[in-house]
């Protein structure tokens, strides 16, 4: 940056400075005033060497030039501190318009040279305040000329007589100040319009190559995603499988990223018995997803290794290894309190009898088109708890096509609708006993269908899992 430059912005108030678009008009002010306190200064000492009578017979004139020019200058001390510039313009324009009324007086009215600087002055106000500014004195200006005028039709002054005593140096002056003022703000204009073209051209390279970086970075983010969605399909239980073990059922799955914090476990016992686990885990996304196989894999050790088949110890113990497991010792329980949601299932088709549990999390069951809800515990598995956990069972005789619904809080926790309010159990439950009766595969189609048209334009607000077991 230049000397002049340096100078320049130390005028500059320092709020102005922070906004790039105020600190371009405050330095676009600041010198095109400076310039124009030296052009006044320069004009004393040429009628001093050429005109000295003009001195002479308008003394007072010359002093309010040098006063003008000087109190001017202070002004952008005060720019510099307290800011304001737009009201500073503004008043330092009306300064010059009040100065330029001696035109009326002295040196011939609609035909004075002086009046060519309301236009010049009114640019510039446009340039270094804002549009209303410019507007205003552009306005004043005109009211201006067309009183001349007017003024000179009507005869109400002799401006004939007046011109004839303007010596032509004073026109040529003028004409040179303004042709000099005029040139310099087209100039400091452009070249500030080019710096911000080119500021705007570096900016947008800048941009084009973080937009590239990004990019790259999203699509190793992406990979990375897909590739975990990969491992936490091989990771739980293929839905064919449990289709082919429990053919009147279905499973609605929908992630809300590309990899899920809910997930479904089934293990079959033998041909009579089965569990089914359906979870929702503390998070969405790569959390929730490394939480999914975490749980899954207690699960196996828990149902299949250590053959543990009855819900609450499944819970109890489940419960001890995710503590465990993410290290949530009392000392440390404000630092990790990461769980799940479960509901497990265990069925007993000899019996025709099925045992349900569940931490956190209802179920639903429809039985000689009766809707109950079967409440689990109030306690979440994982986290540390001052209260002992208890995991209660509930243990019901079915018939031939009773239905069993397990499902997360995504699907009830969805905004959307007209009043854009969450969809409640309440509406799952009145949806799931008028479609219970339905094939199993056709009930799926219609739980996706609803929640599709009741998000609307909304995002989908968590993780949805709704399972459906006709036994």
């Amino acid at each position: 940056m230049s000397q002049k430059e340096t100078f320049i912005t130390k005028l500059i108030y320092q709020k102005d400075k922070a906004d790039p678009e105020k600190f371009e008009k405050g330095k676009f002010f600041v010198g095109s005033t400076i310039l124009f306190i030296l052009l006044c200064l320069t004009s004393i000492p040429y009628y001093g060497i050429f005109f000295p009578e003009e001195i002479t017979k308008h003394p007072d004139l010359f002093l309010v030039n040098i006063i003008g020019a000087f109190f001017i200058f202070a002004l952008l001390f005060i720019y510099r501190k307290f800011g304001g510039r737009i009201f500073i313009v503004n008043a330092i324009t009306f300064l010059g318009y009040a100065g330029n009324y001696g035109t009326y007086s002295f040196n011939g009215g609609i035909f004075s040279p002086d009046n060519m600087w309301g236009i010049i002055i009114s640019c510039w106000v446009f340039l270094v305040a804002n549009r209303l500014s410019g507007f205003i004195w552009m306005i004043v200006s005109t009211i201006t000329l067309i009183f001349f005028y007017y003024a000179d039709l009507n005869q109400l002054h002799d401006f004939q007589a007046d011109i004839m005593k303007v010596n032509s140096g004073y026109y040529f002056l003028n004409y040179i100040l303004a042709a000099l003022f005029l040139l310099a703000i087209i100039s400091l204009y452009e070249s500030s319009k080019r710096k911000f073209v080119n500021e705007l051209k570096d900016s947008k390279t800048d941009l084009e190559l973080h937009r590239k970086e990004l990019e790259a970075q999203r699509e190793d983010i992406l990979a990375s995603i897909n590739y975990a969605k990969r491992i936490q399909h091989a990771v739980l239980p293929n839905e064919e499988n449990i289709y082919r073990n429990i053919p009147l059922s279905f499973i609605f799955y929908k992630p809300k990223d590309i990899v899920s914090g809910d997930f479904f476990w089934f293990h079959e016992i033998d041909r009579d018995n089965y569990i089914y686990v359906c979870a929702d885990c503390t998070g969405h996304g790569v959390p929730g997803a490394l939480m999914t196989v975490i749980g899954s894999n207690l699960l196996t050790q828990i149902v299949i290794e250590n053959k543990t088949h009855q819900p609450s110890q499944i819970l109890n113990e489940l419960d001890k290894r995710l503590a465990s497991t993410l290290k949530q010792q009392k000392e440390h329980y404000k630092l990790i309190q990461d769980g799940m949601d479960v509901s497990v299932l265990s069925v007993d088709k000899s019996k025709k009898q099925f045992t349900y549990t569940g931490a956190k999390r209802p179920a639903v069951l429809i039985k000689n088109k009766e809707i109950t809800e079967l409440k689990g515990s109030k306690f979440s598995l994982g986290g540390y708890s001052a209260e002992e956990k208890v995991f209660e069972e509930i243990k019901i005789n079915y018939n031939e096509d009773d239905v069993i619904y397990l499902f997360t809080d995504g699907y009830i926790d969805q905004f959307g609708g007209i009043e854009n309010k969450k969809y409640m159990i309440k509406k799952l439950r009145e949806l799931l006993l008028k479609i219970h009766v339905l094939p199993m595969q056709e009930q799926k189609q219609i739980l996706e269908k609803t929640i599709v048209e009741w998000t609307g334009k909304n995002d989908q607000t968590d993780n949805i899992l709704v399972t459906g077991i006709r036994f």
